[in-house]
């Protein structure tokens, strides 16, 4: 009998990362659509372009590192769908090309690939391209301007919602054109009613755990009613933070990535308000509009510590059951 060994976990679940990447893949595909309704072809041709990028580079390190390249692999795939919608849809093609580039070659591949990256790739790729090109992240066009495919960027006239929150200002938008992303903002993080079915979608489907979502936006919701930035205070700027911004689709797609976040449930509780409060931290004295992927990167270094008290308190917890906690000895059986 021939034995082959393979690194850890161990533990075999029927869910695959094949699954987890095409689930992904499906509910961005929606978030895609709503861009393409609102600026036309060009918001397409972003995530075409990025994802060669991506895969190329995936290629390519496999390549270099003497590895066999896993066809099955959709995680460039996701990251290349990812970062064109947290930009606006005016953004130049060489900026999506080099935040791809730095998701991959950098934040990706020198780490093992797939299932061994410590920082989230997408955030990496955004958090680099937005310290290099930040006036071009962050002004958008109108939300229903149809876009050329090329000279796009005379158009970024506006600021979104999460600018004018930034300023300490209240966003002259109704709750309906916040629900259906009528407001300038990221292609992909404008539509709310979207963004939410896409998390009730990735719930269902098991690839996300409802808890760390949840207590990601119950935190920030708690904060941004207790120290609100809007001058109008209370619910509305809860609201208004919940709504602008990276924040509801970085608490869905970044957040919720099951490779750089920790594995018990406890532990993804305790990581999801951890988030929030780093999140809200980078809003209140942050020098960006947008400061999530900043924030989710340095939470994604600390996941270790989160794994290693939850792996604790999990030993006592069965230690205590088993009634061996403190000197107790498991009764015997008659």
């Amino acid at each position: 009998m021939q034995l082959k060994q393979y690194p850890a976990p161990h533990i075999r679940m029927s869910q695959t990362t094949r699954g987890v990447m095409a689930d992904a893949i499906a509910a961005l595909s929606f978030l895609y659509a709503m861009a393409f309704y609102y600026h036309g072809p060009r918001p397409l041709v972003l995530g075409l372009f990025s994802v060669s990028v991506c895969l190329l580079c995936d290629i390519l390190c496999s390549v270099i590192s003497k590895k066999r390249y896993n066809l099955r692999d959709f995680s460039a795939v996701v990251t290349g769908m990812i970062l064109p919608l947290m930009m606006p849809a005016s953004v130049e093609y060489h900026i999506v090309a080099v935040a791809g580039i730095f998701a991959i070659v950098v934040a990706k591949a020198p780490f093992g690939g797939v299932g061994h990256n410590v920082f989230n790739p997408a955030a990496a790729g955004f958090s680099f391209a937005a310290i290099c090109f930040g006036d071009a992240l962050f002004t958008y066009p109108s939300a229903d301007l149809k876009l050329p495919l090329w000279k796009a960027a005379e158009f970024t006239l506006a600021t979104s919602p999460a600018f004018i929150l930034r300023l300490g200002g209240t966003p002259g938008y109704d709750v309906m054109s916040m629900l259906l992303g009528k407001y300038p903002g990221p292609m992909g993080a404008t539509n709310i009613l979207v963004l939410i079915a896409c998390l009730i979608y990735l719930v269902s489907r098991g690839t996300v755990r409802w808890s760390m979502p949840v207590s990601f936006f119950a935190t920030v919701a708690v904060l941004a009613f207790a120290f609100p930035r809007s001058a109008a205070g209370g619910l509305a700027s809860v609201g208004f933070e919940l709504a602008t911004g990276l924040l509801l689709f970085g608490g869905i797609f970044l957040l919720g990535d099951p490779v750089t976040t920790p594995k018990r449930e406890l532990s993804k509780v305790a990581f999801g308000i951890t988030s929030g409060v780093m999140v809200m931290l980078f809003r209140h004295f942050g020098n960006m509009e947008e400061g999530i992927t900043f924030a989710l990167l340095l939470m994604n270094a600390a996941v270790w510590g989160f794994d290693m008290v939850g792996e604790r308190i999990a030993r006592w917890m069965r230690r205590k059951k088993l009634g061996t906690l403190e000197g107790e000895k498991i009764p015997k059986k008659a």
